[in-house]
């Protein structure tokens, strides 16, 4: 959940009006979100030598509601998808379970990602994907895109593919913890690899990390059966809206393979000059 709204930051310019600079009242964050009890804050640099500060003024000002507050100081990185986030205030264990449609996400809120900017994109997925359907999560994280599918439908088999270990064993427990050992199963390692038994046999490939290369986007094709769904996302800027498009288009073509695409939508703003896309896409 994502907080923020004029009243709340008022009341934290308040709390903050004694212990910074007034010339940098104006920088005090505008956003701040959850995971779990765990509260994440943008913090700019012009703040960085004040972070503590800000992080206890955060638990004054949503007492009994955060546990411990993040600092966000800079961009996630990688295939792991490390998220930059420090600690700032609060109780240091951040290990928690995030609540979410229904759905419960057991994660360590400092060291792996989840975006509440991709709430829709989870209900979306949780909403069109069909019963008895087999479904592959290239990029699971902890379930964050594919649990609420295997908690609300019934895939005949979903298969989530992670690369981190830390993210594969949140992501083993929440299969446990939601109760879907029956319909959902997680496999270790690089996809590349560990997903070549299942090429072409999903109903729906879920390819959810926003910098894939050739061979990443090549695996997600050679997944699909003729026919079948592919819900790839990129980080694109905005002056390049058909950039994605015509990547899949040529590498399906490589593969003797057709796409037929269904729709493009931004799930978030990733940048002032760049949006985190997912295009639908039907593999023949």
């Amino acid at each position: 959940m994502i907080r923020g709204r004029d009243n709340k930051r008022k009341e934290l310019i308040s709390i903050l009006s004694k212990s910074i600079p007034e010339e940098l009242l104006s920088e005090i964050p505008h956003r701040w979100w959850y995971v779990g009890d765990v509260c994440i804050v943008s913090i700019p640099t012009s703040l960085f030598e004040f972070k503590e500060i800000v992080g206890n003024a955060f638990l004054l000002l949503e007492h009994g509601k955060a546990r411990t507050v993040l600092g966000r100081i800079g961009p996630t990185s990688g295939i792991i998808r490390t998220p930059s986030f420090e600690y700032l205030a609060g109780d240091k264990n951040t290990e928690t379970i995030h609540k979410e449609l229904g759905c419960y996400f057991k994660i360590d809120a400092a060291k792996l990602t989840f975006s509440p900017g991709n709430h829709s994109e989870r209900e979306r997925m949780m909403n069109i994907a069909s019963e008895g359907e087999i479904i592959i999560d290239m990029f699971s994280c902890v379930g964050n895109l594919s649990l609420p599918i295997a908690v609300y439908k019934s895939p005949k088999q979903l298969i989530a593919a992670e690369i981190n270990p830390l993210a594969f064993d949140y992501l083993t427990e929440n299969i446990a913890l939601n109760k879907v050992q029956n319909r959902m199963k997680a496999i270790l390692g690089d996809n590349r690899i560990t997903l070549r038994d299942y090429y072409g046999i999903a109903d729906r490939v879920i390819s959810g990390f926003l910098e894939s290369d050739y061979k990443q986007i090549q695996s997600a094709i050679r997944l699909c059966k003729r026919g079948a769904t592919l819900h790839y996302h990129e980080a694109t800027p905005i002056s390049e809206k058909d950039t994605p498009i015509n990547k899949l288009m040529k590498i399906a073509s490589n593969e003797n393979r057709e796409i037929e695409m269904i729709t493009k939508r931004k799930v978030k703003k990733y940048s002032p000059s760049i949006e985190h896309i997912v295009i639908d896409a039907t593999i023949h």
